[in-house]
């Protein structure tokens, strides 16, 4: 799905990734760890096409990152950020047929099977029930709902999520976690997400990117990189292990 070799990429003379490596399996779900200022952000941002300035070369699909236009990425993959201002009061449901508009012609409204997508994205995500509701007038958590079936009825080869539970109740985190999970199988979606609640990244990643200082520390199946030295040495932290669960993040003190 991508192939990463030798990424540089410095802002106003500061480095902030240094000869970044990896190849990504596609139909996984794939989490990008490490401590504030590692380098994880700016990591998703080069690979989702927003920046073009770096060195080294990102390949998506076989093809070179650069060599797609903005609508064809846009009808490959999906991001959904950490905080999204819309301060025009369009509905929800206005807002999540906008995830359709990489795929409709100019001027055209949108199909009965574009609409089906749309509904069902909502349905899958409980935000139906806010159809009507003017996006401004919900919480940040809803929020990020919608821009979640938003995302989906992009139906992208590539979801991105950066940060994107940080202001959802746990209930509802976990269950798009395994909404998503249920959605790599049926649909061979794959899934690449910042995250920094450990005991999560733990429970539902496949494979992990473990950052630090800009470079990889360790890149593998989850059971492989997050062991207790792994997050001693990127956190700071010791953690305790379990029969049952495997690893548990909780410090040890």
């Amino acid at each position: 799905m991508y192939k990463v070799e030798k990424l540089f990429f410095s802002y106003e003379d500061k480095e902030i990734l240094n000869d970044v490596s990896f190849s990504m399996e596609s139909g996984k779900l794939t989490t990008i760890i490490g401590p504030n200022g590692s380098g994880k952000t700016t990591l998703l941002s080069l690979i989702t096409g927003q920046f073009n300035q770096y060195s080294g070369k990102i390949y998506f699909q076989d093809k070179l990152l650069k060599d797609y236009s903005i609508k064809e990425l846009s009808q490959k993959i999906a991001l959904v950020s950490q905080n999204v201002e819309i301060r025009f009061p369009f509905t929800c449901l206005e807002v999540v047929m906008m995830g359709r508009n990489p795929f409709k012609s100019r001027m055209k409204h949108l199909s009965k099977k574009d609409m089906d997508i749309v509904f069902k994205c909502m349905e899958m995500t409980e935000t139906l029930k806010f159809s009507e509701t003017s996006i401004t007038e919900l919480s940040g958590g809803e929020r990020q709902r919608v821009m979640l079936a938003k995302s989906l009825a992009q139906t992208p080869k590539v979801l991105f999520l950066d940060e994107a539970f940080s202001n959802m109740d746990i209930q509802y985190t976990i269950q798009f976690l395994n909404l998503l999970k249920d959605q790599i199988k049926k649909e061979k979606l794959t899934v690449i997400s910042i995250m920094h609640d450990l005991n999560l990244t733990h429970m539902f990643s496949d494979q992990i990117i473990a950052l630090k200082n800009g470079k990889i520390e360790r890149y593998g199946n989850t059971q492989e990189v997050m062991t207790q030295k792994t997050i001693k040495d990127l956190f700071g932290v010791k953690v305790r292990k379990t029969e049952e669960n495997g690893l548990v993040i909780l410090p040890d003190l």
